[in-house]
């Protein structure tokens, strides 16, 4: 008797569910001949794509049931001649896909204070633009950025990348944050230094 006929009788195609970041293999090699095989797996998971824990709800039935980020591998190699390497491994790794930069649509629950920032971010960012370091130096003052983020303001060159990136680190503070820089932004000589924010409905 052919002694792989016994592990691969059965159904040719088995059913097979993989659910929650999971994988299934059922790679058949027969007859394979070479110096090197490779039937390595490398799956790139993303940030908050990892295992969230026992399945929830009922689990469909089948030969082959990979759940919770698991990997099955139900891979067969007959009658195959290779003179050198067999590579195997299974490697998972993490994104490197930087911090802050995945994409965030702030909820409209955050606060009245946010809202309006964002919703005049673009004319704010064309406004402070004319003098970046002065409303850089007065949300320092007030405590609306930290030293940490104040220095590597105060590093960035360009004036609107500059700008963009302090109101981006005034509305990831939230309302408190964002009532505070709204508060900076009536004092007398900041209203002074840059006009054009009288035209601009900030309440």
């Amino acid at each position: 008797m052919d002694p792989w006929q016994k592990q691969t009788a059965g159904p040719s195609t088995p059913k097979v569910f993989a659910g929650g970041n999971s994988v299934v293999t059922n790679r058949k090699v027969i007859g394979a001949t070479g110096n090197h095989l490779n039937m390595g797996i490398e799956i790139e998971r993303h940030p908050g794509s990892g295992p969230t824990g026992n399945a929830v709800g009922e689990v469909p039935r089948g030969d082959y049931i990979a759940t919770n980020g698991s990997v099955i591998c139900n891979d067969v190699i007959s009658h195959a001649n290779i003179n050198g390497d067999l590579n195997f491994n299974l490697t998972i790794k993490q994104s490197q896909v930087p911090a802050g930069r995945i994409d965030k649509t702030p909820p409209s629950s955050q606060g009245p204070a946010v809202e309006i920032i964002i919703h005049h971010k673009v004319e704010l960012v064309e406004c402070l633009m004319a003098d970046r370091s002065f409303i850089l130096q007065h949300v320092h003052a007030k405590r609306i950025v930290t030293d940490r983020q104040y220095q590597r303001l105060k590093h960035i060159s360009q004036p609107e990348e500059r700008v963009t990136e302090l109101m981006d680190q005034v509305i990831d503070g939230g309302q408190e944050s964002c009532s505070r820089f709204l508060k900076v932004l009536k004092e007398p000589d900041i209203l002074q230094t840059y006009p054009q924010l009288k035209n601009m409905v900030l309440v």
